[in-house]
């Protein structure tokens, strides 16, 4: 068996890989095969290095419907939560079209993951002003504080310089002194005997909320909402503060458009103005406005073939057409098709028999079952797809029911049997697997 995973854990890879034929989020990375000499590169070269020296990048993820992105991104943040690098997943949709910076803003701070919470990927608790607090409990920790202990002016004042000392040149200065006013009263919360109330107003601000009150103006001078214009502006200042004056060593941003490249009609203002808040991402990027920060983008090969290269030069030429290697991991363009084959098929078949070990308490035979996948194999690429690969999500979600029927009695399938099998129906039943 080449995998360490906990019962729990495999019984929930196998639970939500029998419902729902998709990746199974936060527990990805215990079957994801195949990518991993891009995911070590892209952890090697940025996570452990490029990220933490403010050093930026923008990757851009493709692959067909099926072939493993999101699985891939996953598994790239399990990778960047073990490097205290901060992820944030936004899936694009009609709550966050990517023609919209206000709405990429809101979604970006509303998925950040903190690293060291304990809780890993599967955390409930995330957000921008999860992740301030998570390092004044960090911060007030290694400073000998324990919780419901009284916190001794002094190290309230070591803690609250990080909000206090004054920022000059901040990209947006509203959202910079909003930061400062939110990690206050974060600090007061956490220090006081008797724990302040939140302002929600000032979170939903924070958050990109449309949020206009005397309040807010009076106490913060926070009078402007964000909005497309300055939406942009107000993400740069919140990765300047969480690096400069929390410390935190970097961030991972994945967009994942899944199958909504046509979500927007070719060529209207919708869709120009999506390419123009990718290209402004990449450009700003490029030249250091977001500091210590992954930008990737998932998408169909449709997109860049039939849009990009078509009709927007600049962006096409800034993602390229050579596909990243370990060796060059500076290359954006990662091309997830080159990665699928049969070799990989059967890895990811082998690495869901270990985990189904696991979950149920059992033991394959490996010999027959290696020989029914082979069948299963052939007999997808024969009636499914017509195609000379198989693509992974159609492996997975079939190869998991056909694990399923196996448990209580393996038996070696004949080639009909798995063209029966891949049509819909059920295995049929043999005395001691017969």
């Amino acid at each position: 068996m080449n995998i360490s995973i906990s019962r729990p854990d495999a019984q929930n890879v196998i639970t939500q890989l029998l419902n729902s034929p998709i990746a199974p989020g936060a527990y990805s990375h215990f079957i994801n095969v195949g990518t991993d000499p891009i995911l070590n590169s892209l952890e090697t070269n940025y996570f452990r290095g490029a990220l933490a020296d403010g050093i930026s990048c923008f990757k851009y993820l493709e692959g067909d419907y099926g072939s493993g992105k999101t699985q891939f991104i996953w598994s790239l943040m399990q990778k960047a939560h073990e490097n205290d690098i901060v992820p944030s997943l936004v899936s694009i949709s009609k709550e966050c079209p990517f023609n919209s910076q206000l709405a990429i803003f809101r979604a970006v701070l509303g998925n950040f993951l903190p690293s060291n919470d304990g809780l890993g990927l599967n955390s409930e608790n995330r957000g921008i002003e999860i992740l301030i607090h998570n390092w004044i409990v960090r911060k007030l920790r290694s400073m000998g504080m324990q919780p419901g202990q009284q916190v001794p002016d002094m190290v309230r004042r070591q803690v609250e310089r990080a909000f206090t000392d004054l920022w000059l040149g901040a990209p947006d200065q509203q959202m910079a002194g909003a930061l400062a006013g939110l990690g206050k009263r974060l600090l007061d919360q956490e220090c006081d005997a008797v724990p302040a109330v939140l302002d929600r107003e000032l979170i939903e601000w924070v958050r990109g909320d449309t949020v206009r009150s005397r309040g807010l103006r009076d106490t913060y001078g926070l009078y402007e909402p964000a909005r497309d214009e300055n939406a942009f502006k107000r993400l740069k200042t919140v990765i300047g503060f969480l690096r400069s004056r929390m410390g935190y060593r970097g961030f991972f941003v994945a967009f994942d458009e899944g199958t909504r490249t046509a979500s927007f009609r070719r060529g209207s203002v919708q869709q120009r103005q999506a390419i123009e808040n990718m290209l402004t991402m990449i450009n700003d990027n490029a030249d250091g406005q977001f500091g210590g920060v992954m930008f990737m983008y998932a998408a169909t090969p449709d997109f860049r073939s039939d849009i990009i290269s078509r009709s927007y030069t600049a962006l096409n030429d800034r993602i390229g057409s050579v596909a990243f290697s370990p060796g060059s991991p500076m290359v954006p363009l990662i091309d997830l098709e080159k990665q699928n084959s049969d070799v990989v098929t059967r890895q990811i078949g082998e690495r869901l028999m270990d985990v189904f070990e696991v979950a149920r308490d059992l033991r394959w035979d490996r010999e027959i079952q290696n020989t029914n996948m082979e069948y299963l194999i052939a007999a997808q690429k024969q009636v499914l797809v017509l195609l000379d690969k198989v693509p992974p999500r159609v492996f997975v979600y079939q190869y998991c029911r056909f694990l399923s029927q196996q448990e209580q009695n393996q038996q070696l399938i004949s080639e009909a049997d798995a063209t029966a099998f891949v049509q819909g129906h059920e295995l049929p039943e043999r005395e001691d697997g017969a």
